[in-house]
């Protein structure tokens, strides 16, 4: 029997959407071994996640786009188990306020202090990282004093003390075009612009930029004058 049909049979006989390449290595050399799940992934029963990393997949016709068996949320929690860690949680790119990079589609949060690997699952980009360095930056700083007045040249001080700036994203340029195509004037400004980059950045709690906003915005109004 070839190599290409044992490691089929080996991988479907496996439970689970995951397989690493370390789990069939045994099967024949490296050579042997990159050439049987060459074959595999040219015919839609793999799917390549990362450098290492497979999916159990189909292909939804002769000629048509692989899919994987397992959904997003499942592929990530058995890698994850499968690299020997410790998952937290999952959450959307929109749920974390953004992420430096837009293409991320999830982010997955563990409790490994230093962790850089990312999976490309039907064309969605997952990132995983650290939750203890996240809660780390934010606790850093929630022992600042929130100023009762100056709150915009506090922001800026802080942001630039921190070296963050905003960037707006593809979805803050969407709701902007929403807006103005509703006929809503209401735009941020420079500072609440910031305090969203501080969030992203993870430098402030979500109860920080609140109260921040909120002093800024009673701030700003008395300092309008009536025509």
């Amino acid at each position: 029997m070839k190599l290409e049909d044992r490691m089929r049979q080996s991988i479907r006989r496996r439970s689970g959407s995951v397989v690493l390449r370390s789990e069939v290595a045994a099967l024949g050399s490296r050579t042997q071994v990159t050439h049987a799940l060459g074959a595999l992934l040219r015919d839609g029963e793999l799917l390549r996640l990362a450098n290492g990393v497979y999916a159990k997949a189909k292909r939804e016709s002769p000629s048509g786009r692989v899919r994987p068996l397992g959904n997003l949320e499942e592929i990530v929690r058995e890698t994850a188990q499968k690299w020997g860690l410790v998952l937290r949680g999952m959450v959307s790119c929109n749920e974390a306020g953004g992420t430096e990079d837009g293409a991320v589609a999830l982010l997955a949060e563990t409790d490994s202090p230093r962790i850089s690997r990312r999976l490309v699952i039907d064309g969605q980009l997952v990132k995983f990282r650290s939750r203890r360095r996240k809660h780390r930056d934010v606790e850093a700083h929630r022992s600042l004093a929130i100023p009762a007045s100056g709150v915009a040249r506090f922001v800026q001080d802080l942001a630039r003390r921190l070296k963050v700036a905003y960037v707006p994203s593809s979805m803050d340029q969407w709701a902007e075009t929403v807006t103005h195509l509703a006929g809503d004037e209401v735009r941020s400004d420079s500072t609440q612009d910031l305090l969203v980059a501080l969030k992203r950045a993870g430098k402030l709690s979500k109860e920080e930029v609140a109260a921040l906003t909120i002093r800024h915005l009673r701030e700003r109004k008395q300092h309008v004058r009536p025509v």
